[in-house]
């Protein structure tokens, strides 16, 4: 009696053992079907969320910034030839069926002859994307002139504002997915509006 409850013990392990390895085996051979990201629902705009200060006393600019955004700075060999200075930041915001959507909103500081040569670039790369432009504008911020250019798809936008000033182009960029780009672009107007060169 004894020798059968043994026996019955071991084979309930071996067989447990057995379903566990098949299913981690079955599960390491085939190749895993990426999970299929639910779309994102129309989110609730929020409050403005800019909580802190930039400031670059040697490139001579300052502007608000998102709080509780990653924030990266590039600078020097990082950021590549005639560009002095990138300052971004990214929100992500995660799927309900998993992974993330972005939110990027960026800086770039680098020299340039005048305002159309910026001009001309953006379009230029819009151009060579296939992008197509859907809005643009001449603007003025705290008494710097600027250029203010939207493209984009239905589902994704990308905004970039360029200001000129003292052989400087600081040029702002802010893209997202449609829903998430109309929710922070108040946020990125607030940016903006506080960008200042002294």
């Amino acid at each position: 009696m004894r020798g059968k409850r043994f026996n019955f013990g071991v084979i309930s392990v071996l067989v447990a053992v057995l379903v566990v390895s098949i299913a981690f085996i079955g599960g390491c051979t085939g190749e895993p079907s990426p999970p299929i990201p639910t779309p994102p629902t129309e989110p609730v705009p929020g409050p403005l969320s800019t909580q802190g200060y930039v400031y670059d006393d040697k490139l001579g600019y300052g502007f608000d910034y998102p709080g509780g955004w990653e924030f990266h700075v590039y600078e020097g060999e990082f950021v590549g030839k005639n560009i002095k200075k990138v300052v971004s930041f990214e929100k992500k915001i995660p799927y309900e069926g998993g992974g993330y959507v972005s939110v990027e909103l960026e800086l770039m500081v680098k020299p340039v002859t005048d305002l159309q040569e910026v001009k001309d670039e953006f379009k230029q790369g819009l151009e060579r994307s296939g992008l197509p432009i859907l809005d643009e504008a001449t603007i003025s911020v705290n008494n710097i002139s600027g250029y203010d250019i939207l493209s984009g798809t239905p589902t994704w936008k990308l905004r970039q504002v360029a200001f000129f000033a003292n052989g400087m182009a600081y040029i702002f960029k802010y893209s997202s997915q449609e829903e998430f780009y109309r929710m922070y672009e108040e946020t990125f107007d607030h940016v903006l509006n506080s960008f200042v060169i002294e």
